[in-house]
């Protein structure tokens, strides 16, 4: 039998419970965390998605109840000069009383098709502005400008729709600091419902864009906004060229992972994205301005919607390691502790296998099933010890009546075999004999003829000679089988 090593005999019993208890309950930890996990990945990401989407509705609320004031704003003082075309002079009161009465509105100009007004000249445009200095004080000018209204797009575009628009932003070139803007255009009609002008209200871009900009759900989100066009005209400066180069590849590859967001987004629809930017998961949710017809989006990465997740999940592993970890050997000392008597009786199942039985296993006063098994197997190993002793007084006599039976056969065997060489001795002179008697006959057969009287008695006294002989050995072959016969029990 080969003894198991120290550590094998010592802890294969062991170890296999306490694999056994701790795969068991990691199977159920295990699978109760995953069940858990996958709960609250699922509650974070829908109040993800709930906190970006109230965020998105609560900034578009935000700017479209200011892009509805600028629009209330207009229509009004729209009505206003399309009543009094035929006083052109009153409209830079009504252009100061315009910002005025809206701190939102930075600019805003009334512009006539030229020779509208003859006696004014070809050109004619009321601007009012504020002042960098003091936004309270409005500044008038006619007429002014370096480069002609009649192509900057807050006049053409509007004249050219026939209809209220607003126009994407666009470098205010007649103001002082020439601010980014955008503007809210209306088309002028006189009486007969021919284009005669626009009307257009600016307001500055910055506030808007510090609105949007100040979008953070979460730490490391940005947002940004798509005008009609489908270009980015509100963004993080550091993440320019990333979002153009990747809204102009989803617009013009329909096989692009963010082709349906772009083309959502440009349509004005509501919704969220999975995008892939830069090599980084990303959440994109967007949702468009009613007024202007622009969408807002706010991009946030999926590390951190699933930040809290991820460093809980962490922790829990660590956790549950650690503590799989102390339970295993938790389990490992009790179990070894408990089983520590069947160590000793492995020892003295081995030394009985190897039969040295002096050292007797002790009496065990425990009550369990481990005591009784000690106290059984000490008594067995008592049991045995008599036995063998037993068997081996036993073994000492059948060995000495063997060795007697085997000088006996031996002896019976070499009697046999000299009386077999006598047989064969007397078998080889029968066979002389009558081989004698057989060439002896053949040969009177042949030549009785010729033969004398004399030569025929001699050759009959050989004959009978030879028979004497032969009938003597079988005589004596007949007696040796009789007793044989005799001795074979």
């Amino acid at each position: 039998m080969k003894r198991l090593t120290e550590k094998q005999s010592r802890n294969s019993l062991t170890t296999q419970i306490v694999l056994w208890v701790v795969g068991f309950v990691s199977v159920l930890f295990v699978a109760a965390l995953i069940i858990m996990f996958r709960n609250a990945r699922k509650s974070i990401y829908e109040e993800a998605m709930e906190k970006a989407r109230q965020t998105l509705r609560t900034t578009e609320l935000r700017i479209d109840n200011t892009l509805k004031e600028v629009e209330t704003a207009t229509r009004s003082l729209h009505w206003t000069v399309e009543k009094r075309l035929h006083r052109p002079e009153i409209a830079d009161s009504l252009c100061r009383q315009l910002l005025k009465v809206n701190p939102h509105i930075e600019s805003c100009a009334i512009a006539f098709e030229p020779g509208f007004y003859p006696q004014l000249g070809t050109y004619h445009e009321v601007y009012a502005y504020r002042s960098k200095n003091d936004s309270t004080q409005i500044l008038i000018r006619v007429n002014g400008g370096d480069k002609l209204y009649t192509r900057q797009k807050w006049y053409f575009t509007p004249l050219h729709l026939d209809k209220p628009i607003w126009i994407d932003p666009y470098v205010d070139e007649e103001s002082e600091e020439k601010n980014i803007v955008t503007s809210y255009g209306m088309p002028l009609h006189n009486k007969d419902g021919e284009l005669v002008g626009v009307l257009s209200a600016h307001i500055s871009m910055k506030w808007f864009a510090d609105l949007v900009l100040s979008l953070k759900p979460f730490p490391n989100s940005h947002a940004l906004v798509m005008g009609t066009d489908g270009h980015l005209i509100i963004h993080p400066d550091s993440t320019l060229e990333e979002h153009e180069a990747f809204f102009t590849e989803a617009f013009n590859d329909p096989t692009s992972e963010g082709h349906l967001a772009a083309i959502s987004m440009k349509t004005g629809h509501i919704g969220h994205s999975e995008l892939n930017m830069d090599g980084l998961d990303n959440f994109m949710f967007y949702h468009p301005f009613e007024n202007a017809g622009w969408s807002v989006a706010i991009v946030c990465p999926e590390s951190d919607i699933f930040s809290s997740y991820n460093s809980l999940l962490r922790y829990t592993i660590i956790l549950s390691f650690v503590g799989l970890l102390l339970l295993f050997l938790f389990c490992l000392f009790i179990s070894h502790y408990m089983l520590k008597p069947l160590q000793k009786l492995v020892d003295a199942a081995h030394r009985m296998a190897n039969g040295k039985l002096d050292n007797p296993v002790k009496k065990s006063h425990r009550d369990d099933e481990v005591g009784y098994m000690q106290n059984s197997f000490r008594h067995m190993q008592q049991s045995i010890s008599n036995q063998i002793a037993q068997i081996n007084h036993l073994t000492n006599v059948l060995t000495q009546r063997n060795e007697d039976l085997k000088l006996a056969y031996d002896q019976a065997r070499e009697a046999d075999r000299m009386k077999d060489a006598v047989i064969l001795n007397m078998s080889d002179r029968m066979e002389k004999s009558i081989k004698t008697i057989h060439t002896t006959i053949d040969d009177f057969r042949k030549h009785a003829a010729d033969m004398h009287v004399d030569e025929c008695r001699e050759m009959a006294g050989k004959i009978q000679k030879q028979t004497e002989i032969t009938i003597e050995l079988l005589g004596n072959l007949l007696k040796m089988a009789d007793k044989k016969e005799e001795v074979r029990p």
